[in-house]
């Protein structure tokens, strides 16, 4: 009867180890994270040599979906057109992946409420 009750609990620890490994590999490299943000030609580097043969370099404060805070770093080809709006795809380890111009209308209620507001808006 031993042999039975350590071999169920030793494979629920094996069940419960498997799902938080595979929630944990979810979070960190499958699901994207929405981040926004206005494009600041004050705030464009040079890239550094460790750059994938990006040309350009961009640290921005960013705001999420939700109204979270952050300055997030990411590379470019080419210059950004000062004053728009990013749309900022992030994972966790990875960081920024991949950016898009955005209207201000695209941009979340919580994350308007963080950003400058367009000129005449």
């Amino acid at each position: 009867m031993k042999k039975i009750v350590g071999t169920v609990v030793a494979l629920a620890v094996v069940a419960l180890v498997g799902a938080g490994a595979w929630f944990g590999y979810r979070a960190v490299f499958t699901e994207p994270e929405a981040w926004y943000a206005q494009v600041d030609a004050d705030r464009l580097t040079p890239a550094d040599d460790n750059n994938n043969d990006f040309d350009y370099h961009y640290d921005l404060p960013a705001v999420s979906a939700d109204g979270r805070e952050r300055e997030l770093g990411f590379d470019t080809s080419r210059e950004l057109r000062d004053g728009a709006y990013l749309k900022l795809e992030t994972l966790a380890l990875r960081g920024v992946f991949s950016w898009e111009e955005v209207a201000w209308d695209e941009v979340p209620e919580t994350a308007q409420a963080k950003l400058p507001a367009p000129a005449g808006a």
